[in-house]
């Protein structure tokens, strides 16, 4: 299964607080993802099953994509589908406790578009990559003393 992503990190800081951290990307995607300018939820309220990602990014030109949750099971689960030009990934992060901290698992599936289905491995390989990045980005920030609130 040449297009499968799998990542794995272990944060040593509690479940509830990691999940919580890893959930409202409104609030926290900017500090992982230097390129995000600017995110708007959908709907207001809670966020939920259905809750949209809006992310504006700035990388050789303005681009729109979305991250939309498709299921939250609280401090277990987060699946979702996103779409950034010609990717319309799915994947989901679980949460498990590991003595006093958290693994988390990042697993996706790239879903290329059109013609590019022809370059899924790539593709994959490379969003691979960017969540091995993501993930310990998030790990470096969490685990950064003074980073509680």
């Amino acid at each position: 299964m040449g297009g499968m992503m799998e990542s794995t990190v272990v944060i040593e800081r509690p479940l509830d607080e990691v999940f919580g951290f890893l959930l409202d990307l409104e609030k926290n995607i900017r500090s992982v993802d230097a390129d995000i300018e600017s995110v708007e939820k959908t709907p207001e309220g809670p966020i939920a099953a259905g809750t949209t990602f809006w992310l504006s990014r700035n990388a050789r030109g303005r681009h729109r994509e979305f991250t939309r949750y498709t299921r939250i099971e609280p401090n277990r689960k987060i699946e979702f589908e996103a779409r950034f030009g010609p990717v319309a990934p799915t994947g989901s992060l679980t949460f498990e406790q590991d003595n006093g901290g958290t693994r988390v698992t990042f697993r996706g599936d790239p879903n290329p578009v059109g013609p590019f289905k022809l370059i899924s491995p790539l593709i994959a390989r490379k969003g691979q990559n960017m969540w091995d990045k993501r993930l310990a980005r998030i790990k470096a920030i969490l685990e950064a003393p003074g980073s509680r609130g």
